[in-house]
């Protein structure tokens, strides 16, 4: 009787198995396979899948701070350029050194290399970049895109009346809805020798690109115009921040 009892549990046991690997009717085995809901960004996060590929698009407005005095107007800036990123993608970072696509914009406003390097770039999604200086007291707005996965901003422009001070924003996170705003500071690229003389200065004060003294040291906050060589401080000088920056999603 025992061994009858043990014969029809196993048999219990074994029809028990076989039923639950069976698929129910009318299902097939592709079906029964989980659809994730979300996939997995650049940065490790997780987006709707209707949403992975939508593109956004944003207002940039810049706003130069600098005072307007004297002729050369001061600091006027030159042509604001932006790229939309992932979260592992740097213009530069204060306390390192500059890129030398960076160093030429910093320098003598040469963004060229800079523009050819980020279109070039997997880690990039889109470049914009203005067309003209923007003047103390001026503004400029364009239009960039972003998309999940490439949702930081970066920006940077040159104090063209210094020997290599530039303003910019280091990846800074796109807004989710409204608007943001920023106020960049100004900081030395580290690439050139400040003589402050005008032989080695590109701006409308001076008309010198290309004939400063090159350094290589770190990036750091600028400390504005000392009068140390043809600058005077009270036309060219300026106290932080030295330029705002607001950030609307359009669309």
């Amino acid at each position: 009787m025992r061994h009858l009892l043990r014969a029809s549990l196993m048999v219990l046991a074994l029809a028990l198995v076989w039923a639950c690997n069976q698929e129910p009717a009318g299902v097939t085995s592709q079906t029964l396979e989980q659809t994730p809901a979300v996939e997995p960004d650049r940065a490790g996060r997780f987006t709707p899948p209707d949403l992975i590929n939508t593109e956004f698009e944003f207002e940039i407005t810049i706003e130069n701070l600098t005072p307007a005095t004297g002729d050369g107007a001061s600091q006027p800036f030159s042509p604001l350029l932006l790229t939309t990123h992932t979260p592992f993608f740097h213009l530069y970072r204060v306390g390192d050194y500059a890129s030398e696509e960076l160093a030429q914009i910093a320098r003598d406003a040469v963004s060229g290399p800079m523009v050819e390097q980020l279109n070039q770039s997997p880690q990039v999604f889109d470049v914009a970049q203005g067309d003209g200086v923007i003047l103390p007291g001026g503004k400029s707005t364009l239009r960039i895109k972003a998309k999940p996965g490439f949702h930081k901003l970066s920006a940077v422009t040159m104090l063209v009346n210094t020997n290599d001070a530039f303003a910019g924003l280091d990846a800074v996170r796109l807004p989710r809805f409204g608007t943001a705003v920023y106020y960049l500071k100004a900081y030395d690229a580290g690439s050139e020798k400040n003589t402050e003389l005008a032989e080695h200065i590109p701006g409308p004060c001076c008309g010198n690109p290309f004939k400063g003294i090159p350094t290589h040291e770190r990036i750091k906050l600028h400390k504005g115009i000392k009068g140390i060589g043809d600058l005077d401080p009270a036309v060219y000088g300026w106290q932080q921040p030295v330029a705002k920056l607001t950030i609307r999603m359009v669309q």
